[in-house]
């Protein structure tokens, strides 16, 4: 029986990382308002994809500085993961998983438990969320550069049970000839930079973006033929 949590919003955004400091993107606001729009929403970051980026981490936290958004995060490492990982995730609005390497956040989100602890929580009503490889993770499977050249990766966790495909317009032909081949579901989602999906209990909401020149897309195979549509997004407003 595939799994699904109640709420999931999967982008290509999250920070404009130009800024210094970083500059949240709108859809950490979204995901609030998912939530019921907390006054104080608290936001985990989990950064394992990039290995525990200390740099990333202190542009993460510094980058709600004067908010009353709380935020924390989550290194796997042996002097700072929580005994509980549900329980401790359980107590944030949203959890939040940064870009990078997704096959090797993959096999250590395994490794700790962290995978169950992420599924248990989203079915007590923590939003999920993530950009690029925290967009891919939530999947059935994917195309991925971890291993260098781009590829399928079909070892996501499922809470989803599509494919999907992020900065698509790099990783179009790949992802089709997965999609074709059977490497991968044969339905899948797409979306360019600045583009997210929302799904709510397995099923696609709307796409979003948070700038005008922005695709999601929807595939499917069908007589061994990829066909692709392309989807509306909602613009994303700052204010």
């Amino acid at each position: 029986m595939v799994e699904t949590a109640a709420h999931i919003v999967a982008t290509c955004m999250g920070f404009n990382r130009a800024r210094d400091p970083w500059r949240p993107s709108p859809v950490f606001r979204y995901a609030f308002d998912l939530a019921g729009t907390p006054a104080r929403p608290r936001l985990c970051f989990i950064p394992t994809a990039s290995s525990d980026d200390t740099d990333s981490i202190n542009r993460f936290h510094a980058a709600f500085v004067d908010t009353p958004v709380i935020t924390s995060h989550l290194a796997l490492t042996a002097t700072s993961r929580p005994r509980d990982l549900a329980g401790y995730l359980h107590d944030h609005t949203l959890v939040w998983v940064d870009r990078g390497n997704l096959a090797h956040a993959l096999t250590i989100w395994r490794a700790h438990g962290l995978d169950e602890a992420l599924r248990t929580v989203a079915r007590h009503g923590v939003i999920l969320g993530g950009e690029s490889a925290g967009s891919l993770c939530w999947f059935s499977g994917g195309v991925t550069d971890s291993f260098g050249d781009t590829q399928a990766l079909r070892d996501g966790l499922g809470l989803l049970p599509y494919a999907n495909a992020v900065h698509y317009a790099d990783r179009r032909d790949v992802f089709h000839t997965a999609l074709r081949n059977g490497s991968l579901p044969d339905e899948g989602y797409a979306i360019d930079a600045g583009a997210g999906l929302h799904f709510q209990d397995g099923e696609l909401k709307q796409a979003i973006g948070d700038r005008s020149a922005t695709g999601a897309y929807h595939l499917t195979v069908e007589r061994g033929r990829v066909c692709e549509e392309k989807l509306p997004v909602t613009r994303l407003s700052r204010s």
